[in-house]
């Protein structure tokens, strides 16, 4: 580490056993947060996929993505509050409390890991809604697409 968190232990600090450790702690705590994202969908029946807004307005666009944050669409099209991405946070944030250095695997940090995983649906979903507009400039400097096609189903856009 670069600049290292003040009462992190030496066995985190430095070395490929800090870089093994931190790396197993990044890998153990995603496929957490996607598993347990998984399984909240299938047992509540919970559409994963963003469904665009229909809005012109970029405000409206924004707030329509950061609230798909909180609300889902179920397998019947209608909407639902997004549990799943509450359950995949929260498994993200505590399965690696098991790994982390005594002072990093409280509660506190927990729940800083835990809102960092919606921030990241948040900011999942605000790509998404707007990667129709800068998308074809990316294509023109041959950077690849972030999402993949699938992602974003392809509903009929309201007027």
């Amino acid at each position: 580490m670069l600049n290292p968190p003040r009462h992190c232990p030496r066995r985190w600090e430095d070395g490929g056993g800090a870089l093994g450790r931190w790396y197993g702690e990044q890998i153990v705590s995603s496929t957490s947060n996607r598993t347990g994202q998984l399984l909240a969908e299938v047992a509540l029946h919970e559409d994963p996929r963003y469904v665009p807004s229909g809005s012109k307005n970029d405000l409206v666009r924004t707030f329509h993505a950061v609230a798909f944050t909180f609300i889902d669409k179920t397998d019947s099209g209608h909407n639902t509050f997004a549990f799943s991405n509450f359950a995949g946070a929260a498994a993200g944030a505590f399965v690696g409390m098991g790994l982390l250095p005594d002072g990093y695997n409280d509660m506190a940090h927990a729940e800083r890991r835990a809102l960092r995983g919606l921030a990241s649906v948040a900011i999942r979903n605000v790509i998404t809604e707007f990667q129709p507009e800068w998308g074809p400039l990316l294509k023109r400097i041959h950077v690849p697409r972030i999402l993949p096609e699938w992602w974003t189903p392809k509903h009929p856009q309201h007027p």
